[in-house]
């Protein structure tokens, strides 16, 4: 049998160590309920703690259980559905096209510097990286675009020799 405590005035119940907070009924002079899988006690506001046994377990502690784990399913519910909701939002054609914008902007902005006119590129690899970059801005108007946001699926433009040469 699982270790519980109750405290109304809480909205607290605590089944084997797992907590939640929620509203749900109990006695109005109940202080505290505590079972400790064979035995335990109820406390009470307006007088002795009460012993528990075994044979209090269905009528007294079963039915705090019962709406701890209908309060925990319901949780897990609305989590779950949050997480699709989150999940449909990502993988929407919107949220993929910024992504994939966001990652072709970071390209092209780390091939900045290829470009400054006092950069040493002779006229051909100034023109790859220029066709590269074209590339890069044509992207998200491509057949198939937004791909997967901008990762393993995308048909990324080869970026040139040159771009990987150390600024000196």
């Amino acid at each position: 049998m699982p270790t519980v405590t109750v405290v109304p005035a809480d909205n607290l119940i605590i089944v084997d160590g797992k907590a939640l907070v929620f509203p749900f009924d109990a006695p109005a002079n109940m202080h505290a309920l505590q079972w400790r899988g064979d035995t335990g006690h109820t406390e009470w506001t307006d007088g002795p703690n009460q012993p528990l046994t075994a044979e209090d377990y269905d009528e007294q502690v079963a039915p705090f259980i019962t709406r701890w784990q209908n309060e925990k399913a319901r949780l897990e519910q609305v989590a779950a559905e949050a997480e699709a909701a989150r999940l449909a939002e990502y993988n929407s054609e919107e949220a993929r096209f910024e992504r994939l914008r966001s990652e072709r902007d970071r390209r092209l902005a780390a091939t900045d510097y290829l470009l400054m006119p006092d950069y040493p590129l002779d006229d051909t690899l100034k023109g790859a990286v220029q066709a590269y970059r074209q590339a890069l801005r044509d992207l998200p108007s491509q057949e198939g675009a937004p791909w997967d946001g901008g990762g393993e699926a995308t048909p990324w433009p080869e970026l040139p020799a040159c771009a990987t040469y150390s600024r000196t």
